[in-house]
């Protein structure tokens, strides 16, 4: 059984040896015949790209390697080895969790006043909402201009108010006014580094590349209040039209309900082979584990670390099937790129550095490999070499 066709299951399904491809063997669940590739939803936000270039449909993915069933998952039973869902208990063998993640909400009184940032559809609110208050915008700016407070500086954060300077030239150069004040977009982060996680190399990067953009960043400043005129962030009002939620991400609920070992984020500890210690049967994959890495610590919740699980996991319930020696999960760091609008980016490929469109050359052929679809490729790549004939949602 495999909850979740994301990124580490659908590779794990791509993965399986011939003996578990037979009918019955095994089965993905997922509460959507379709899957949201999340890198790219900033695009989206921003007019780039369309949604079907992102939205992939589960079962082609799956190869016919094995079955599906479209169903909500509400718990496990782990004691009794069953699957709770919608449609009924299903008992398991090998059971593999890889849910993802869910947005780490705001505190209750700012989520109100705050858009978060973390679907296909809060990409598409926020696009419905930008374009919007830009057409009253241009009716009558005020001297300030259209305020957008993005508050998260982790990569999402940085990669969408990259995303929104760039629109904001693209909007000014459609009006024929570029004295126009265009957005200004502010980058709030409540520590004092960006993606924090990565090789400080990341920050200096993309702290440079943001300003040069236009971009204002503020470090140190956690939002501390909010309302439907702007932010506290930091001691300072900072008044704003949009206000935009990007701030981390924990496990899904299914993975935070479940009576394991679990670090503040909710991520479920798993040993040398992905699987729980007091149930080896059970493998979490993806952003839902927690996994020490002897060299390198905590491994990451990305999509990098995902795509390596998947195909381990299909391997080790194999290697387990017939009684052979399991080697523990080891993950390559082929590194990270992060988006700095679409001329630029910065990326750490296999441990070197490398900045502005070589970089974003990279970060776009290693999207559209995980892409995965042959459609979705296409569809793609036809919207970033058509990107400058418009943008869509926008005037």
């Amino acid at each position: 059984m495999v909850v979740g066709a994301g990124l580490a299951g659908t590779h794990l399904a791509r993965s399986l040896p011939p003996a578990l491809r037979r009918p019955g063997e095994t089965l993905v669940v997922d509460r959507s015949d379709r899957y949201v590739f999340a890198p790219l939803i900033h695009e989206v936000a921003a007019g780039r790209l369309h949604p079907d270039s992102v939205t992939l449909p589960v079962v082609p993915a799956l190869h016919g390697r094995c079955g599906f069933l479209r169903a909500e998952v509400t718990g496990v039973d782990l004691e009794g080895k069953l699957l709770l869902t919608s449609r009924g208990e299903i008992s398991y063998e090998y059971l593999v969790l890889a849910p993802g993640s869910d947005p780490l909400p705001p505190p209750e009184n700012l989520a109100p006043h705050l858009m978060p940032f973390h679907t296909l559809e809060d990409a598409l609110r926020l696009r419905d909402a930008l374009a919007a208050a830009w057409r009253e915008h241009s009716r009558g700016p005020s001297p300030s201009g259209l305020t957008v407070a993005v508050a998260g500086g982790g990569t999402t954060g940085v990669e969408l108010a990259a995303e929104l300077a760039i629109l904001s030239r693209y909007l000014r150069r459609r009006a024929g006014r570029h004295q126009h004040p265009g957005l200004r977009v502010v980058l709030l982060e409540a520590g004092g580094r960006l993606m924090s996680w990565l090789d400080p190399y990341f920050h200096r990067v993309a702290l440079e590349e943001l300003v040069r953009m236009g971009v204002e960043v503020r470090l140190h400043s956690p939002v501390e209040d909010a309302s439907e005129e702007g932010v506290l962030a930091g001691g300072r009002w900072l008044p704003a039209r949009i206000r935009i939620w990007t701030a981390g991400v924990r496990a899904s609920r299914l993975i935070r309900e479940l009576p394991v070992p679990q670090n503040d984020a909710g991520r479920a500890k798993v040993g040398p082979h992905l699987t729980l210690t007091a149930h080896p049967e059970v493998y979490v994959l993806g952003d839902a584990a927690l996994r020490e890495d002897p060299q390198t610590g905590p491994l990451p919740p990305t999509g990098s670390v995902a795509v390596q699980q998947g195909p381990y996991a299909a391997r080790d319930v194999w290697r387990r099937l017939r009684g052979s020696p399991r080697p523990p999960f080891r993950f390559v760091d082929r590194g990270y790129a992060v988006s700095l609008g679409p001329q630029s980016a910065v990326a750490s490929p296999f441990g070197r550095r490398i900045r502005g469109a070589p970089a974003q050359a990279l970060y776009r052929s290693a999207l559209l490999y995980y892409l995965r679809g042959r459609r979705q490729r296409l569809l793609a790549a036809s919207d970033w070499a058509m990107e400058k004939m418009g943008r869509l949602g926008f005037p």
